[in-house]
């Protein structure tokens, strides 16, 4: 008996997060070839679901990229737990490891988010915050302000100056870590509140 061949990888084509590289989207084509392009799959925004939370987010086309990549086992049953990395040699999937970046308003600036990690993450890593206004996270809203930073030596990134108040939430994302979610107050979601 022939001993059988293994089947060869998926390829997938993710929508990705270009500043942090989160997976977004993952999906199979039957047509071969390069990625479509992001607008194609997405239009002019992707809804993204809020993690931990039954609301959603418009993540305008312009922050996203999509790829043509081999899949990693899990990359499709959970796209939300990867990040794709561009490295000299190709481009490729990973886990995303310890706990999502913490976050809190301050009114440093005239109002701006103040994100850590822990344990920290290195110095210079890409952090970008989609801040939501409040009172909910009702589908199809889009973010009140886009911010992006890097964490500083100390592991804390401030981003913002006077585009954050009190009230807003926040969807963050900093590179390798799973995404967090910065919310100050109740949630009126229309499925119910979160508190």
């Amino acid at each position: 008996m022939a001993n059988a061949q293994e089947a060869p990888p998926a390829r997938v084509t993710v929508v990705r997060l270009s500043q942090t590289g989160h997976v977004v989207a993952a999906l199979t084509r039957a047509a071969p070839g390069a990625a479509p392009s992001v607008r194609a799959l997405v239009g002019d925004a992707l809804r993204l679901a809020v993690p931990g939370l039954s609301g959603q987010i418009l993540v305008p086309a312009e922050l996203l990229t999509a790829e043509e990549i081999t899949a990693p086992p899990g990359l499709l049953v959970a796209p939300w737990l990867w990040s794709v990395e561009v490295t000299e040699t190709g481009v490729g999937a990973v886990p995303l490891t310890g706990a999502p970046p913490g976050a809190n308003w301050s009114d440093v600036g005239g109002g701006s988010l103040k994100v850590t990690t822990s344990p920290l993450a290195a110095s210079g890593t890409a952090v970008l915050a989609l801040v939501h206004p409040a009172p909910s996270w009702d589908p199809g809203v889009a973010p009140k302000a886009i911010l992006t930073g890097a964490l500083d030596d100390d592991g804390v990134a401030w981003l913002g100056a006077g585009e954050v108040a009190l009230s807003d939430h926040a969807l963050v994302f900093v590179q390798g870590r799973p995404a967090g979610v910065y919310v100050p107050s109740a949630v009126h979601l229309a499925a119910g509140t979160v508190t």
